[in-house]
């Protein structure tokens, strides 16, 4: 019997991991698993264990382990945000060190929208607009903005200032006909006209994943979608938000994902791979109009917001050094060929099959699309036979397969990967059902 709640409280109780170093998990019962999931919720975007974090730790650990960030200086806090800022969007200047996860940070750069607006006079705007299937985090402001059918219950709890626009995801909601520019502006419209229905002297912000999450697939947006919604925030003094916990900071192989689409935005909120697994750590990415307001005549005089663990220390050791690993030139080049390279054999090698419908994504964060029936079934049971057969993890749900590995998998590796995944994706397929 297991004295701890877990989500899911009927789920048999996993393996027990014994060791996890590079991209594999040793578990107690003599097993070594191949993770393409990056652990699962894609943050160990290095792997597991990385000799260089793991000594930049130790030796912060001989220090202090945390310092209070409203109280004291850190020159290592100093030099990551540094770091962060030096491929940022043009004219973004600032980070917030938010706290520990990325729900932390989503909820700070709301507040820090509201606060910007506050301090500046405009105290109406209090209503946030998000998209469909998406999640932001797990905190309640982080729930307005979200669309999951497991947050219904939350509902009655919610603040009713908040509004969602369809989910911008060309593979599924582009019209007959439709060009992927005229569906981006579309997108855009859609926005306007809520942001119009509500009243833009209402509207604070908007938040959107730059490339949509493992709850649809790794669907980038289409061609000047963010340019046009930039457009339209700018017009109605909305501030652009950008959640780029799961798809930031080297996944899309460059240190920004908006980056692929020459976007700057108001914040964007980083978490996952900031630390990449190995410490707790979260951060905001703006600019210094916020000091302006809230110094200014009208203005609060501080951030009326704060965590305990902000810019915790061992995790700013931590990201540190992952940081100057994921921001060398060579790691986001091995990023970008990889990801093509996989992508590519998905193509060539499943691109025909009845089953497939497509692959999509940027760098090491892409899915492999099928329609069949059962689907959810299917790559359920696609997942159990790369699992004991191959002693490989991959996280299918629904209709994809999200891949997802530590920026560290070798070219070998991930063709040992593949390999069994396109003769277990075609063994499957030729006894499952067609009706």
């Amino acid at each position: 019997m297991s004295h701890i709640l877990k989500k899911f409280p009927k789920d048999p109780p996993g393996p027990v991991v014994t060791k996890a170093e590079g991209v594999y998990l040793h578990t107690d019962d003599g097993r070594k698993l191949l993770d393409t999931t990056g652990g699962w919720t894609s943050c160990a975007a290095l792997g597991y264990s990385h000799p260089v974090v793991l000594e930049a730790m130790r030796e912060q650990m001989s220090k202090f382990t945390h310092v209070d960030y409203n109280i004291f200086t850190n020159p290592m806090l100093e030099e990551l945000a540094e770091l962060l800022l030096s491929q940022a969007p043009k004219g973004m200047n600032r980070v917030y060190f938010a706290g520990n996860g990325g729900s932390e940070a989503m909820e700070g750069a709301l507040k820090l929208s509201y606060q910007l607006h506050y301090d500046a006079g405009k105290r109406d705007k209090q209503w946030y607009i998000g998209r469909d299937q998406s999640f932001y985090g797990s905190t309640m402001h982080c729930a307005v903005v979200s669309e999951l059918p497991v947050l219904k219950m939350y509902e009655p709890l919610l603040p009713i200032q908040r509004a969602l626009v369809p989910q911008h995801n060309p593979y599924l909601n582009m019209l007959p006909g439709e060009s992927l520019d005229d569906y981006a502006r579309r997108g855009a419209k859609d926005l306007e006209d809520k942001i119009l229905e509500i009243g833009a002297h209402r509207v604070a912000g908007f938040v959107g994943e730059t490339q949509l999450g493992s709850l649809v697939g790794d669907v980038p947006a289409a061609p000047g979608y963010w340019k046009y919604i930039r457009e339209v925030c700018d017009r109605h003094d909305v501030h652009l938000i950008l959640d780029e916990i799961y798809c930031g900071l080297g996944r899309s192989g460059k240190i920004y994902n908006i980056s692929n689409d020459d976007v700057t935005p108001d914040f964007i909120v980083i978490g996952k791979n900031l630390g990449a697994g190995h410490a707790p750590i979260s951060a905001v990415i703006t600019d210094n109009r916020l000091e302006s307001v809230v110094l200014g005549p009208h203005g609060s005089g501080r951030l009326n917001q704060g965590h305990t663990h902000q810019g915790y220390s061992l995790g700013a050791a931590a990201a540190l050094a992952v940081q100057k690993i994921v921001h060398s030139p060579e790691m986001l080049a091995h990023i970008n060929s990889l990801g093509a390279h996989m992508r590519g054999r998905l193509e060539s090698e499943l691109g025909n099959h009845p089953f497939f419908r497509n692959v999509r994504g940027r760098g090491l964060l892409f899915s492999i699309e099928y329609d069949c029936k059962d689907k959810n079934v299917f790559g359920l049971t696609l997942a159990k036979n790369l699992n004991e057969k191959h002693c490989v993890l991959i996280n299918s749900k629904w209709h994809r397969v999200s891949f997802t590995p530590a920026y560290i998998l070798s070219r070998e590796q991930a063709d040992f990967v593949l390999d069994g995944f396109v003769a277990e994706f075609k063994a499957i397929a030729e006894t499952w059902p067609r009706d």
